[in-house]
């Protein structure tokens, strides 16, 4: 009998979640013939069909998809073995993504603490919008992100971290009474991330609350130079609360308040789903540490 390799699960359970075999021999610096030549012998192993072809390409077929949950734990479990030896484990390359709010305050003291603690781990990392940073996940462009109010994905893990304070902010130079409303602003410009960002998401809902759309709105893939057009006297905007705090004591912006009240973001550490990481574990405890220390979240 043909026996069942920990190497053939493996790349069954990536081909799956990574919708192709080329995809999967990426993950897994593999060549493209070794990960077919390996579902291949799963499939004579087990004596069953696990993908079907179609014309749209590989379906997982129904032996395939009950399989699923046992390779899932068995690469767990074979995970926690390898996290024992946290030593060997936090070496090498991380790739992680931040969104860019989050990076302004936190990536500095987050980068410092890596260095102190885990110096043989070499982050890269990734700073852009959280939907951004969601697809790269997905793509496997990224081992862990963290983000700002996800759509989700089954594929993906989400883990809840706080609340991260977001305000309405106007350039210092404009005379508006508070609270503001959508009817006073929307004829006013503001800018924004492109949709389906998570601040166009909140920028759109809270005009949306009084049937309104912002008749000025710019659109910027930047969170750091949406505050600097802000300070500039360009137009208002969402931003986390500590972000803004800045630009406040330098004079450039004030915060307001507003009605409704702005929605405040939400924060996960985002990672591929099934798999346990130990580098991405060590980096995600140290995220709360940081943000702790910070008194970022609310």
């Amino acid at each position: 009998m043909t026996r069942v390799t920990l190497a053939q699960l493996e790349t069954f359970y990536w081909t799956v979640q990574l919708g192709s075999a080329q995809r999967a021999a990426d993950h897994l610096n593999l060549a493209q013939p070794t990960v077919s030549l390996r579902l291949k012998e799963l499939r004579a192993a087990l004596g069953s069909d696990l993908f079907e072809r179609t014309s749209r390409g590989l379906i997982v077929a129904a032996e395939g998809k009950a399989l699923l949950p046992h390779i899932s734990t068995i690469l767990s479990e074979v995970g926690e073995i390898l996290q024992k030896n946290a030593e060997q484990a936090l070496v090498g390359k991380l790739r992680v993504g931040l969104a860019e709010g989050f990076a302004v305050n936190c990536l500095p003291p987050l980068l410092d603490a890596l260095r102190q603690q885990h110096p043989h781990l070499k982050p890269e990392w990734n700073v852009s919008t959280s939907t951004n940073l969601e697809a790269a996940i997905l793509e496997d462009q990224l081992d862990m992100a963290v983000i700002l109010n996800p759509i989700g994905h089954e594929k993906m893990t989400l883990v809840p971290l706080g609340v991260q304070p977001t305000a309405w902010v106007v350039p210092s130079s404009w005379e508006i009474s508070e609270p503001i409303t959508p009817k006073d602003m929307w004829l006013l410009p503001v800018v924004t991330n492109p949709a389906p960002s998570a601040m166009y998401r909140q920028v759109t809902g809270w005009f949306a609350a009084e049937g309104l759309m912002p008749a000025q709105m710019s659109i910027c893939t930047s969170v750091a130079v949406i505050a600097e057009l802000v300070a500039g006297g360009l137009g208002a905007a969402l931003l986390p609360v500590r972000m803004a705090e800045r630009y406040v004591r330098d004079g450039g912006m004030r915060i307001v308040n507003s009605v409704p009240p702005a929605d405040n973001g939400r924060l996960y550490i985002a990672s591929r789903a099934g798999i346990e990481d130990a580098k991405v574990t060590a980096v995600s405890k140290l995220v709360r540490t940081v943000i702790e220390q910070l008194g970022y979240l609310g």
